[in-house]
């Protein structure tokens, strides 16, 4: 038996039901029952729940048992915030090094394009340079959304993400809210292609029929 818990209170604190926790957390309604009456349950358990309640599994409870168990509650809550603040840290840098990657390379677009003499490819060029940096910029966040957040994951698997697409949001959970972020955009992406064709094929008929 493991000191009282906190887990009805905080539960309550946000206005749920132990169905909508056990919803949120992917935790059985009865293992919250039973954690809620004080009685003992697995480390990835209580991380489930207190990632639900958005708090450390130490918060869970109002005090820790001078035991192993509660040696090895502070341990977990430790090393998961350790891995949190090196997935940040990593998170950020590759972000910074992406982006900075993008604008060098459309500055020598640029460049590519202002050595040439021909209206045309000016005029073209133009257009589509502009609209790339929305679809450039929306493929960065696809690539990492997709392959660099889930990389880092796995290196850090008790990291908690302070990006929305992998928060617990609803029954859903991280991999259908990534789903969603993901989708959107895709959609944006395909919108901003319709966009360049579009421009291109106005520009074409401005310049074969003056219209």
């Amino acid at each position: 038996m493991m000191t009282k818990t906190r887990i009805a209170s905080l539960r309550k604190q946000r206005g749920w039901t132990q169905e909508h926790l056990s919803e949120v957390s992917q935790v059985n309604t009865r293992t919250i029952q039973r954690l809620e009456s004080g009685e003992d349950g697995s480390l990835e358990t209580l991380n489930l729940i207190a990632k639900a309640l958005n708090v450390q599994i130490n918060d869970l409870f109002e005090s820790l048992p001078d035991s192993d168990k509660g040696q090895e509650i502070m341990t977990f809550d430790h090393n998961k915030a350790e891995q949190t603040r090196k997935w940040s840290a990593l998170q950020k840098f590759y972000h910074t090094c992406i982006n900075i990657g993008f604008i060098v390379l459309m500055v020598l677009l640029a460049a590519l394009l202002s050595l040439t003499y021909n209206d045309m490819i000016l005029d073209v060029g133009g257009i589509v340079w502009l609209i790339l940096w929305p679809v450039g910029f929306g493929v960065i966040k696809l690539v990492e959304v997709n392959w660099l957040d889930p990389q880092l994951f796995r290196k850090f698997p008790l990291a908690e993400s302070l990006n929305s697409a992998y928060t617990q949001q609803g029954s859903g959970g991280p991999e259908i809210a990534s789903k969603k972020h993901t989708i959107l955009w895709v959609i944006g992406i395909v919108i901003l292609g319709v966009l360049i064709i579009w421009a291109i094929f106005n520009f074409y008929l401005i310049k074969i029929f003056g219209i």
